[in-house]
């Protein structure tokens, strides 16, 4: 049984009152009489006063108020289905939980009022299906798509700043869970309604809007909180006490973005609602913007409903009292004389009192018989329950789950049946209605319904993952553990839910710690076999490309933190950066082993083939190379055991040393194994870079996504430059050296043992003019080079930009002169030869042949340059990624 009016069930506190005030004035009649006249008087002057009249007319004029009371609450009982068909938009509105919004710059805070604001634009949503999505640190679907807006009212009151799995504030994921959430395939337009204060933590809600309005979904966003100077957040104790949140001793004020909210609407053609803290109404958005929008027809369903049932009490109530006023108060005399002729009344009969009390009774029962068919109700419900609960347990899975959904039909919306039937259906295999009727039944007040079944949907979702994982979780692909690793948040969260409703469920607690173990095994698992794929697919310069990269981004990081204070954060982020220093450090076995293979001697490879680096002369010069290349990788090996321990001890002055010491034996290393082509190439795009990048500076230094400009790094990089250009002429005058005297005069004629009709093999190209022009041109290089350092690492990119700029001019003389790739045989002067691969890059030349390397083609340098630069863009994405290392935002995980 229902009630749409309980409140009125208070009014039956009336009866026991009018219950007394009969029975007081039924006393006050009787000894009115005794004061009238004689004891032996009364009966021959006035009719007999009964009791059991007046119980009878007394009970019925209370009977007849109760039921009209009743009446007044409204019951509802006894179910119907009701055939349902609503046009309407899909809505998900996305409510931030974060702890900012409990700042109290709109009253009472910002959370409470903007769930108010959400009551107020349901009403305006009779037909639309509305979900609702609760974000902080991570997103999680509070309700799916419904148009039971009771439903998601009764779950609106329970959200908290606790309904979210982590604390934070990522505003991306939640527009990105909406949308993974909505139905891929529509006839009715899709919108998200953002209530929010505007903070994020770099979640990249601005992509996140991007993919929204790929799917046309239509953002409006909702601005709460103050633009200006903000407010602190409150914290309130056990007791009630106020303080206020901190962190690292000072106290955090919270306010507004209103620019990140704006490009969020700008982005999806929606619109942005600047409530601030002024008073609105959030039902003018359905009025301004979605009333227009376009709506389809939602799928027909049968709705549940209760019926009415106050006529019932109505009608009884009125046939009550009206019984009550034509009961007389007393009998009616029946004249007879008597012997002294006096006339005497005659008291009705015993018979007639029967028929009377007999009426009552049918009455009284008649007034019981909704109360009697309620609780026929609640038998049979439970007589479904205990048959389902043997045909589960005997295997009958199917048919457990059709008697509970009898038992549903007679005892509605009971939250142990929806229990049930969530069981029966997951046995089943049917896991998506289970799931569903999971939720439904994690919602009751019973702790121990609710955290079964949050347990179980922890259970059902660590299920899903595994099957995705298949038999061999570490070889799954990218994507597949991408989409493991949520379906197993997701089965850590309800775990975590099931502990907060009872802390004492020892399987959710035992489930939780598996997941963190497996989950952190795995990974460990996934990075090792990465990167020994990794290995495998790199050759010599590619991997020592990565080194290097991977190394600069470390001590960028160290570096970083020397500008800030110590805090508990930094401390944490260096520990981070020291294991990753650690990790790095493994990488230098294989490369030692690409060193060894690359000065193997191998069979002579194809006419004019590529060498990884300048030839041996000898056996005991491959060994003496090797030995030195071995020497300079054991030293920045040494380097990095040196800095991750400086680094876990936080001593960062002799890690950033080390650090340095590193990269320097790397690039020793690289200058040494490069071929003069690559080389040349390599340092050329560099040096391109630099100059876009002080452009950049120069232009407008306040539009760099990292915060402010980061001048030391720019300025290393141009210290790598120098270096090279450095090495530039002294390689050149080496290569010149192992050069070939040139051939003058005609070729000698034929022989026998090579016949005049047999094509000869093309001659290596001609190396001397960029050799001779690097010579000459090499020596004005490092200058101009190392001055543009200087000035970078002070900050002045506008004085190191023509520096820069005169540095490239002459690298771009030199690779100009590099030798084209002539055409093969059979093959259009279009169809030049494709750039060669890593693969060849590492074939060494053989003993026999001494002749430097081939000049590159126009195709293969325009190949190798774009090379350089993506390498160049993933360099510089490794440096965002530690971008909050940097400033000491590290996001810690307080739960794992």
């Amino acid at each position: 049984m229902r009630w749409e009016n309980p409140i009125w069930l208070l009014a039956l506190w009336v009866l026991p009152l009018l219950a007394a005030a009969l029975i007081h004035a039924h006393r006050r009649r009787a000894a009115a009489a005794r004061r009238f006249a004689d004891p032996a008087m009364i009966g021959r002057l006035m009719p007999p006063l009964g009791i059991l009249r007046v119980w009878f007319k007394g009970g019925l004029f209370l009977i007849g108020v109760a039921l009209l009371v009743v009446a007044a609450a409204r019951p509802r009982f006894g179910v119907y289905f009701e055939q349902i068909s609503a046009r309407g938009v899909d809505l998900f509105v996305l409510l931030d939980v974060s702890r900012s919004m409990l700042a109290e710059d709109v009253a009472p805070n910002r959370l409470e009022r903007a769930k108010s604001d959400i009551r107020d634009l349901l009403r305006k949503l009779p037909g639309d299906r509305v979900g609702l999505i609760a974000f902080a640190g991570a997103p999680a679907v509070i309700v799916p798509l419904t148009t039971d807006q009771g439903f998601l009212l009764n779950a609106l009151e329970a959200v908290s700043t606790s309904s979210a799995p982590r604390g934070g504030s990522l505003i991306g994921d939640a527009i990105r869970k909406a949308i993974e959430s909505f139905d891929v395939t529509r006839d009715r337009d899709q919108v998200i309604v953002l209530i929010t204060d505007g903070e994020d933590q770099d979640s990249f809600p601005l992509e996140a809007a991007e993919g929204a309005a790929e799917r046309e979904i239509k953002i409006f966003a909702v601005g709460l909180g103050d633009t200006g100077e903000g407010r602190r957040i409150p914290v309130r104790d056990e007791a009630g006490n106020v303080r206020y949140l901190k962190h690292e001793g000072q106290e955090i004020w919270s306010r507004m973005d209103e620019r990140l909210l704006k490009e969020i609407a700008l982005k999806t053609a929606g619109a942005y609602i600047p409530a601030r803290t002024r008073a609105y109404d959030l039902g003018q958005i359905y009025e301004a913007h979605l009333a227009g929008l376009t709506r389809g027809e939602i799928q027909a369903e049968k709705r549940k409903r209760y019926a009415e049932r106050f006529q019932w009490f109505v009608f009884f109530g009125l046939a009550a009292l009206l019984a009550e006023m034509l009961v007389v108060s007393y009998p009616r005399p029946v004249v007879s004389p008597n012997a002294a002729g006096d006339v005497a009344p005659l008291h009705t009969g015993r018979a007639r009192r029967f028929r009377r009390a007999a009426v009552t009774a049918g009455l009284v029962l008649v007034c019981l018989a909704p109360a009697a068919r309620a609780a026929g109700s609640v038998r049979e419900a439970a007589r479904h329950v205990s048959e389902g609960i043997r045909e589960f347990q005997r295997g009958q899975y199917a048919q457990a789950a059709r008697l509970f959904a009898e038992a549903d039909v007679a005892l509605p919306d009971h939250p142990r049946i929806a229990y049930d039937r969530a069981c029966a259906e997951a046995a089943g295999g049917d896991a998506d209605k289970a799931i569903a009727l999971f939720q439904q039944a994690a919602l009751a007040r019973d702790e121990q319904v609710a955290a079964e079944a949050h347990y179980n949907l922890g259970s059902l979702a660590a299920a899903k993952a595994k099957l995705l994982f298949g038999a061999q979780p570490e070889a799954a692909v990218p994507e597949v553990r991408q989409e493991g690793l949520r379906l197993l948040g997701q089965a850590v969260a309800h775990y975590r839910d099931c502990l907060r409703v009872q802390n004492g469920h020892a399987a959710a607690r035992h489930n939780l710690e598996l997941l963190r173990q497996w989950i952190k095994h795995m990974q460990q698992v996934w990075a090792e076999r990465d990167r020994q794929q990794r290995r495998q697919e790199m050759d010599l310069l590619q991997m020592l490309e990565m080194i290097t990269a991977e190394q600069t981004v470390l001590r960028q990081a160290a570096q970083a933190a020397t500008r800030e204070d110590d805090s508990p954060r930094r401390r944490q982020a260096m520990s981070q950066a020291g294991e990753q220093q650690r990790q790095l450090a493994e990488e230098i076995e294989p490369l030692k082993d690409k060193i060894r293979e690359a000065l193997a001697p191998s069979p002579p490879g194809p006419p004019g083939a590529a060498p990884a680096m300048p030839p041996p002369t000898a056996d005991s010069d491959a060994d003496q190379a090797v030995d030195l290349l071995h020497g300079l990788a054991d030293r920045a090996h040494q380097g990095m055991k040196q800095a991750a321990e400086r680094l876990v001890d936080q001593d960062l002055a002799p890690a950033l040393e080390a650090q340095q010491q590193t990269l320097d034996a790397l690039e020793d290393i690289y200058i040494a194994v490069a071929p003069f082509p690559q080389f040349l190439a390599t340092t050329t795009a560099r040096q391109q870079m630099l100059v876009e990048r002080s452009q950049q500076l120069v232009q407008s230094p306040e539009e760099q996504t990292d915060g402010d400009p980061d001048y030391e790094a720019v300025g290393h990089e141009q210290t790598v430059v120098r270096r090279r250009s450095e090495v530039l002429p002294l390689r050149a005058e080496q290569e010149l050296k192992q050069l070939p005297p040139p051939v003058a005069g005609p070729a000698p004629p034929p022989t026998q043992s090579q016949p005049a009709e047999e094509p000869a093999a093309p001659a290596p190209p001609d190396f001397r003019p960029a050799l001779e022009k690097a010579v000459e041109l090499g020596p004005r290089i490092p200058p101009l080079t190392g001055q543009a350092a200087e000035d970078l690492k002070n900050a002045q990119p506008a004085a190191a930009l023509p520096h820069q700029e005169q540095a490239l001019a002459l690298f771009r003389q030199i690779a100009e002169l590099l030798p084209k790739q002539p055409p093969q045989d059979g093959a259009s002067p279009d169809q030049q030869q494709p750039p060669p691969t890593d693969s060849q890059d590492q074939q060494p030349q053989p003993e026999a042949d001494r002749s430097p390397s081939p000049g590159l083609s126009q195709q293969q340098a325009e190949a190798l340059m774009r090379k350089v630069r993506e390498r160049d863009r993933q360099y510089r994405e490794k440096q965002q990624e530690l971008q909050p290392f940097r400033r000491g935002a590290v996001v810690v995980e307080k739960d794992w």
